[in-house]
């Protein structure tokens, strides 16, 4: 996909879905791991492994530089000229990694509404003539 779209929200409006926020917080490998199996299918248990391993030596902004940066191209999103991917993953990882929740969480909302409204739309209830025996 290659249209241009626009982030539902800054890197820093992490109060705007306080139930992504709160995941965030608690637990920011997990919610790292579920971002990266919706935008390529990577396994969200190793994903998130891999995440809170490499926090320890403070390198796991590199995955999440890669997944977000693959985010962005996917959606035809900017990147925030005041704080690109680099060190938005490096410096605010759990305010990125919010963020791109909540991105994703709004793509799939418009995808189901979609496919709901193309099936309504295609498929109207018709009612079948009876034919005399």
């Amino acid at each position: 996909m290659t249209e241009h779209n626009e982030w539902n929200g800054s890197l820093f409006a992490c109060f705007d879905d306080c139930e992504t926020c709160i995941y965030g917080y608690y637990c920011v490998a997990c919610l790292f791991g579920q971002n990266a199996e919706k935008i390529d299918g990577s396994n969200c248990c190793f994903m998130s492994f891999m995440y809170y391993s490499l926090a320890a030596v403070f390198c796991h902004w590199i995955p999440h530089y890669f997944k977000r940066t693959t985010l962005r191209q996917k959606y035809g999103l900017p990147q925030d000229p005041n704080c690109p991917d680099c060190p938005a993953t490096a410096f605010c990882s759990p305010c990125a990694i919010c963020q791109e929740a909540r991105f994703l969480k709004q793509q799939e909302q418009n995808n189901t509404n979609a496919v709901y409204t193309t099936v309504s739309g295609a498929m109207p209830i018709t009612n079948q003539p009876r034919t005399a025996h």
